[in-house]
């Protein structure tokens, strides 16, 4: 088969049928990646846990990497060019969307996340991006070219990582908003979240067995890990600094 550009790609690339058969040692490798981050234990949330603002703050930026993420789901996709494997893929993009009903896809994680962040009291005039939230965007979209780099970064170094991460966020939210508004759209991604892990080793799986790198995989697993961990380290860093400012230079901003 002869693509427009004179690139010939053999029909298995297209059309190959591929085994459904658990997911390759290299999987669980990456995985190990993500538990020894132990992201839950990061000091950002002991420290949201008594400053309502570092909420606040969180909420407001991952409403800013919210859409930016799903969008890399769909560039992923556009790279991959068995059908299968995409079809593999396709529950992960509609777990982060949702059937639209009066012109909102009520169910959808970025919306539900932007509601969360309209009842917690957030000026959507008055967010801002932060440093961490440019970097982590980098790393995401820096992935999405190679398949198998992606998926390590969206598999293990978001999704997966994302189970203790929100289960932490939320003793925070806890801490500060006892009327539970924000259990809606952690509960959503935590449930959903652990099928998408699986899913993406299983797409994965099918890649390696197609002839894609392990490597790239582990690299990208290794890599959105310390994305991550870099985001918590450098939000935490600006509210501590935030925090140390002297009240009269706050006044006189």
């Amino acid at each position: 088969m002869q693509l427009l550009s004179g690139e010939y790609l053999t029909v298995t690339d297209y059309f190959g049928p591929i085994q459904e058969v658990g997911t390759a040692p290299f999987v669980a490798e990456a995985a190990a990646i993500e538990r020894d981050a132990a992201i839950e234990k990061h000091p950002f949330f002991p420290f949201a846990q008594t400053h309502r603002d570092a909420v606040v703050f969180w909420a407001s930026q991952e409403a800013v990497v919210t859409n930016p993420f799903s969008q890399t789901l769909f560039r992923v996709l556009a790279n991959i060019k068995n059908v299968h494997i995409r079809s593999v893929l396709m529950p992960v993009v509609e777990g982060e969307h949702d059937t639209v009903q009066s012109g909102i896809a009520r169910r959808s994680h970025p919306w539900l996340l932007w509601e969360l962040c309209l009842a917690i009291g957030i000026d959507p005039h008055k967010i801002r991006i932060s440093e961490a939230v440019r970097q982590f965007i980098a790393v995401l979209n820096e992935s999405a070219n190679n398949p198998m780099r992606a998926l390590g970064v969206l598999g293990i170094g978001n999704e997966m990582m994302l189970v203790e991460e929100y289960a932490a966020i939320r003793t925070c939210f806890d801490a500060h908003f006892p009327n539970k508004i924000h259990n809606d759209f952690l509960q959503a991604n935590i449930s959903e979240d652990v099928s998408h892990t699986r899913i993406i080793g299983h797409a994965a799986t099918a890649l390696w067995r197609l002839g894609f790198s392990a490597t790239d995989f582990v690299s990208g697993a290794r890599d959105g890990v310390a994305a991550r961990v870099n985001y918590y380290d450098m939000l935490l860093r600006e509210l501590d600094s935030a925090h140390r400012e002297p009240a009269v230079h706050k006044e006189h901003r």
